[in-house]
């Protein structure tokens, strides 16, 4: 496909073109394949059975030898980019990579950057010597190309998304899953966001923008939900007294590991020993 899209189109006409009321009223058919690029105005294509709509920015191309009514707006100003062409060795194939004769998925750069093109080919569109119908030639080639390129990309697009995403939340999965075996091992050691963040070659904001929207809470109440279950643990056991646990679950402060006990379980650690069952004899 792209041996025959590299040779160049034959270029006829190319200008800003002002259509005449009379196209809008009648089907006619052209000898050679027409390009426009709207500047101004709306477009309603009509072919004998199927018709298409085109504005501001979008591309039309109608095939050589194809019946069709060119309804534009009359009532405001309507302006194109037009070309009549030919290009025998690949126009069938741009028209069906095209999918169709309006080309209007395009972003607001994609069609500036086709614009600009369009705007140098208008600028440079003379006769002053024998190379300039070859140079309005290659510059018409390289339009066309472009609308293929832009248009490849925008369909590779979805799917390159929805890998990114998938990677994105495997990353995310893989960095939350890490985090927590590593309080799991370390809670008992003096833990912040910048230590797991550096752990895990991360920037702090974003480890705890991820660990925040992926696990609901944030990291320091994950910690502290560690350090609860595992001292409720040992207080339940009744070999360490609540000085001791304090310091066994990353407390050096033993008063206000009671007042975050308290608060998280709704009893002191003293008495959450005392609810220790009965050792059998």
């Amino acid at each position: 496909m792209t041996e025959a899209l590299a040779v160049m189109p034959s270029l006829h006409s190319f200008g800003i073109c002002l259509f005449d009321e009379i196209w809008r009223q009648r089907f006619h058919v052209n000898a050679r394949w027409e390009f426009h690029f709207i500047r101004h105005g709306r477009l309603e294509l009509h072919f004998t059975k199927a018709h298409f709509r085109a504005g501001p920015g979008d591309i039309v191309i109608i095939p050589a030898e194809t019946l069709h009514c060119d309804q534009f707006d009359g009532k405001g100003e309507f302006e194109v980019y037009m070309a009549s062409f030919d290009w025998p060795q690949a126009a069938e194939v741009f028209y069906k990579a095209i999918n169709g004769p309006v080309v209007s998925k395009l972003t607001e750069t994609q069609r500036a950057d086709i614009r600009l093109q369009l705007d140098l080919l208008y600028n440079d569109n003379q006769d002053e010597t024998d190379y300039d119908q070859l140079l309005s030639q290659a510059r018409f080639h390289a339009v066309l190309l472009l609308i293929l390129k832009v248009l490849a990309l925008n369909q590779a697009a979805p799917a390159t998304n929805r890998e990114q995403q998938q990677n994105r939340r495997k990353r995310n999965q893989w960095l939350i899953k890490e985090v927590k075996n590593y309080i799991g091992k370390h809670y008992a050691q003096p833990l912040s966001l910048e230590m797991l963040a550096d752990f895990l070659s991360v920037s702090p904001f974003f480890l705890s923008r991820v660990f925040n929207s992926e696990s609901g809470f944030s990291l320091s109440e994950y910690l502290t939900m560690v350090r609860m279950n595992q001292a409720k643990t040992l207080l339940l056991d009744g070999r360490m007294n609540v000085s001791e646990v304090a310091d066994a679950v990353g407390y050096e402060d033993s008063g206000y590991f009671s007042k975050v006990f308290k608060r998280h379980f709704g009893c002191s650690p003293s008495s959450m020993s005392c609810k220790r069952p009965p050792a059998h004899t």
